[in-house]
């Protein structure tokens, strides 16, 4: 192991609650082992954090201590952890928690990620930018702000799309995920209070928490809520947090597909930007629709006064679009925030690459074009995953999705973390539904990507059904369902 680091230490009743329903009816031992390496493998526990010791964590789980140790020791054997004098049981870095339990599903279905592969014109993009564009070459290379085309085509893209948007109302990013995180520590400090959907994208969510901020949610329904947007709930939860930034999806929504109505986007806006609050509006998946081609307004477009406008920064990005391999997002903002985040920019990197840059521009020339195909690759796609889902998988229930890329299943038990780490074991990796909310929440979902290919989807679905069923009575008997929220 890496003797630089400086381990941090989880305890044993703060692991026990991102263990979640861990127990299944196999040995006790083996699957506490696998459900810590589930949290190392999605990140919910750092490299080089020290687990807590044997005894406290034995009694906070309700097991023997020799579970524990035995647990430990299966740790040590997969690679997951190395046992370091005087620091006790540490996660290994690196390789270390794919070599053992993960080999199999790194090898398989990875249904963590819901990026689409790459557009089918990626090559004759390229060629184009070569041909076009040889003075990106005797560029620096890089820039904070973008390249003044790139910018004044996204603004253009606003413009039409209903957002009156000019260049200085946009800043070029490294894709979305550096848009959130640069947007969280430029405004938010340790303590201020912060406010994210409950489920939400996971990196958002430890963007807020990064800063030290207060981390509070607002409840998205479940597949089989009547209502999955309780507006008076949303805006009485708002009002009373009182959050300095609020992060939303308020159209195609990750993890549930689903779209914000209009009167509760106006009310959220008024409700949070009344307040002297800042609202993130991830946009990434808004313009990928199900079904026939449509215009969505941007959510900021919603904003009843012009002030209210201003708090609103909207990203965007063309990972899911046209490319995960593009690192090219933005943000649009005020003009004044605009300045505010490229000053906080330059303490952490040097920008955005001119080559990047340029592939983006030319991409957003034919973007329409793009999104139509791309559009009616993941209608298809969506098609394929109901129907194998309601054939193999009846008792699941999906959210009704009108766009994006996944949909979030009600599992109707609580089985969520048990059937992510049974489906390890047939070749597929399948965050569990915690992964998307606080822990010990959403025990009875799972988030299903509908990007990868057809045969991909019908081959993971099968293999969760075979996992689904191998869990027999441990699944069937936790009856005792969440409250839909």
């Amino acid at each position: 192991m890496n003797e630089m680091w400086t381990p941090q230490r989880l305890g044993a009743r703060r692991l026990a609650e991102l263990l979640g329903a861990w127990r299944g009816n196999g040995h006790g031992y083996r699957e506490l082992a696998e459900s810590i390496a589930l949290l190392v493998r999605d990140g919910r526990v750092a490299p080089a954090t020290t687990l807590p010791a044997e005894r406290p964590l034995a009694d906070a789980l309700g097991v023997s201590r020799t579970t524990v140790a035995a647990g430990y020791q299966r740790l040590r054997e997969l690679g997951v952890v190395a046992s370091r004098r005087g620091s006790g049981t540490v996660v290994r870095g690196g390789g270390g928690p794919r070599a053992g339990l993960w080999a199999g599903a790194s090898a398989g279905i990875d249904l963590s990620s819901a990026c689409p592969e790459p557009w089918n014109g990626m090559a004759s993009l390229n060629a184009r930018a070569m041909a076009e564009h040889p003075e990106a070459f005797a560029q620096i290379g890089y820039d904070t702000l973008g390249l003044p085309a790139l910018r004044a085509a996204i603004a253009d893209r606003y413009t039409a799309r209903g957002l009156p948007t000019s260049p200085e109302h946009i800043m070029v990013t490294l894709g979305a995920q550096h848009a959130i995180f640069l947007i969280a520590r430029t405004l938010l400090r340790r303590g201020d209070r912060s406010l994210i959907e409950s489920p939400s994208y996971p990196h958002a969510r430890e963007a807020l928490a990064a800063t030290g901020a207060l981390v509070a949610e607002l409840p998205i329904g479940g597949p089989l809520a009547a209502e999955p947007y309780d507006a008076a709930a949303l805006l009485e939860i708002a009002e009373r947090t009182s959050p300095k930034l609020t992060y939303l999806i308020p159209d195609h929504h990750n993890p549930t597909g689903l779209t914000m109505p209009d009167g509760v986007k106006r009310g959220l806006i008024t409700v949070l930007a009344g307040q002297g609050g800042y609202v993130i509006a991830d946009e990434t998946t808004a313009e990928l629709t199900l079904g026939e081609p449509r215009t969505l307004r941007p959510f900021a477009a919603f904003a009843e006064q012009a002030h209210h406008e201003d708090a609103i920064l909207t990203i965007g990005s063309l990972g899911k679009t046209v490319w995960g391999g593009m690192r090219v997002g933005w943000v649009r903002a005020a003009p004044d925030l605009i300045v505010r985040l490229e000053a906080a920019r330059r303490v952490g990197d040097l920008g955005t690459g001119t080559w990047e840059q340029v592939l983006a521009l030319l991409a957003l020339e034919q973007y329409d074009e793009i999104l139509t195909e791309r559009s009616a690759q993941l209608t298809e796609r969506h098609r394929v995953l109901v129907e194998r889902v309601a054939l193999e998988l009846p008792e699941w229930r999906l959210s009704a999705a009108g766009g994006g890329v996944c949909v979030w299943a009600d599992l109707g038990s609580r089985a969520s973390t048990r059937l992510s780490r049974t489906a390890s074991a047939y070749g597929v990796h399948l965050p569990p539904g915690p992964r998307f909310g606080s822990p010990g929440t959403f025990e009875r979902f799972v988030r299903l990507p509908f990007s990868a290919p057809e045969s991909t989807l019908i081959a993971a679905v099968s293999r969760l059904a075979e996992a689904w069923r191998s869990e027999g009575e441990a699944v069937g008997a936790a009856s005792i369902s969440d409250a839909v929220i």
